[in-house]
């Protein structure tokens, strides 16, 4: 049995896999680290690997992992089925990566563009030959929406809509409509871009947001919802063979 901790700014996962099947997952927003040692030291694993942003929980995190079990803490020296080809890989973020390695995974020897739409929305490129080639960051749904009501004087904020128009007949609608339908011209020009590029390319969406937007897409999707959860256990399984 393998642990994946992955904490983010807000949101903190915990997944359990065993053979390289999800078989068990939490998620805490704003955590306190009593509640991510509590559920580590319940349902003790074979193997753990600690992806964080930050440090601010990883000692107590490590502390509560059992003594008998083999221990990753991610970083950016961590050796990874994927070479890495970006100029300032120290900066580069983890969740970008396991997102990639998850991608590759799933579809070893394929040109990849990966989506993942979350707080923000990460555009990375897999080369069919296994490198990660970098790509590009935007403000996410809910950013966009945030940014309007903060840097504006009269603007609402405005939650996502499903029944939003092509053209708004009121400020929230002319909102919903602006931000979502900019998105969605956003990621259908990337992919039509990258399958001209890379013809038989795969596209992977992942993503809090993803289901919202993978019926608009103009292509054949791949949704992976926990995407970065499979990558980060394939690169601890990567650094830990089992003992033979």
């Amino acid at each position: 049995m393998n642990l994946v901790i992955d904490i983010g700014n807000t949101l903190t996962k915990l997944a359990w896999f065993d053979k390289g099947a999800l078989t068990g997952m939490l998620r805490f927003e704003n955590p306190a680290k009593e509640d991510i040692t509590g559920c580590i030291e319940a349902r003790p694993a074979e193997k753990v690997i600690i992806s964080e942003v930050g440090n601010a929980h990883r000692d107590a995190i490590t502390a509560a992992v059992s003594p008998g079990s083999r221990l990753l803490l991610l970083d950016n020296t961590t050796p990874l089925p994927l070479s890495i080809v970006y100029k300032t890989p120290e900066s580069l973020g983890i969740d970008r990566v396991a997102a990639a390695v998850g991608a590759w995974k799933s579809f070893p020897g394929s040109d990849m563009l990966i989506i993942d739409m979350g707080t923000a929305i990460t555009i990375d490129v897999v080369a069919a030959a296994g490198e990660y080639r970098g790509g590009n960051i935007s403000p996410g749904l809910y950013t966009r929406f945030r940014s309007l009501n903060d840097y504006t004087a009269r603007l609402p904020l405005v939650e996502k809509d499903d029944r939003f128009p092509r053209f708004g007949d009121n400020t929230g609608s002319a909102i919903a409509a602006g931000v979502q339908q900019g998105i969605i011209y956003e990621i259908n020009g990337y992919i039509h871009e990258f399958e001209t590029l890379y013809p038989g390319c795969k596209i992977i969406l992942t993503g809090g947001d993803a289901s919202f937007f993978v019926r608009e897409l103009k292509s054949t999707i791949f949704a992976i919802p926990e995407l970065v959860l499979s990558g980060l256990n394939h690169i601890l399984e990567y650094n830990m063979p089992d003992k033979k």
